[in-house]
């Protein structure tokens, strides 16, 4: 489907796939809230061929539908200059590779030093009012992708395909001792642990959780692994190979060693993201650089 930016909306040039169907089942297949279909209906800012558009209209080939989604809404955390290391970006996305020790928001709106201040400056810097949208976290001293959506149906897309698993990520680990498997997968559910308010166990109470994993080399005394999320539970990797008798290089939380080499964390990096583009439909996969401290542990 041809999407392009007309000023303040997204210009959609109906094509056989979207033709059939109303204008407001089109927007349901973004995953709107009803609210915000209402929301865009009361606006009467949704045009179709250039007139306020009935929501009940059926659409054409060759239909032209214009929907306002770069309207200022405010920047809705407090902008700080940072230096972003932007993987990818479009009028829809902006992929960022965050460094260990930033997190990704802070626990108020006005607080600071987290990534999304930064990108808060970007946006103030490139004069896009927009609301501050990351599609999912990563722990503070987890390096790596992490992506972020630039107007609300993007969002709302987004959203749902990552609850229905269809980004998919991997991350690279070092971890202690060397597994006896090369493959494998890790379902065991996950919840907190009564006696450490920041731990997360395997529990069997717990919520699924499944991970997979391979081996991509041995060291000695450690090895480096790639895992694949099939659920996103927090802490998941590091606690099902703490589990596995193998923590994470740095992870003191789950019984891995302080400190090796220049690692002062646990040794975990997002290191892939495949997804298929919100509006263009278009498959993208992203690989982003494993920072220093680690790479210098496998050299």
């Amino acid at each position: 489907m041809n999407v392009t930016r007309e000023a303040n909306n997204l210009r959609f040039e109906i094509e056989e796939k979207q033709a059939g169907q109303s204008i407001r089942d089109f927007l349901m297949t973004y995953h709107l809230a009803r609210k915000k279909i209402h929301e865009l209906y009361m606006s009467k800012k949704v045009q179709l061929n250039a007139q306020i558009a009935d929501f009940n209209k059926i659409l054409e080939v060759g239909d032209i539908l214009l929907i306002p989604v770069f309207e200022s809404e405010g920047i809705d955390f407090k902008p700080q200059k940072m230096n972003l290391d932007i993987v990818y970006e479009d009028e829809h996305l902006l992929i960022l590779n965050k460094p260990a020790g930033v997190m990704v928001h802070p626990d108020q709106k006005d607080g600071l030093n987290t990534l999304v201040n930064g990108v808060a400056y970007y946006y103030e810097q490139k004069g896009f009012n927009e609301r501050i949208r990351y599609i999912h976290r990563i722990d503070t001293d987890t390096s790596g992708g992490i992506i972020f959506a630039k107007h609300f149906m993007a969002h709302s897309l987004m959203d749902y395909q990552l609850s229905e698993k269809q980004i998919r990520r991997w991350y690279l680990a070092l971890v202690s001792g060397n597994l006896k498997t090369r493959k494998g997968r890790i379902d065991a559910p996950i919840g907190k642990d009564r006696h450490h308010r920041a731990r997360r166990r395997v529990a069997k109470n717990g919520d699924q959780a499944v991970t997979l994993y391979e081996v991509k080399k041995q060291f000695k005394t450690y090895s480096l692994v790639e895992l694949e999320l099939k659920t996103g539970r927090t802490h998941q990797i590091r606690v099902h190979m703490s589990h596995l008798g193998h923590p994470l290089l740095g992870d003191v939380l789950y019984g891995g060693v302080a400190k090796v080499g220049k690692l002062k964390r646990q040794a975990l990096h997002s290191a892939k993201i495949q997804m298929q583009h919100p509006m263009t439909k278009e498959n993208l996969s992203f690989s982003i650089p494993m920072p220093l401290d680690m790479q210098s542990l496998i050299k």
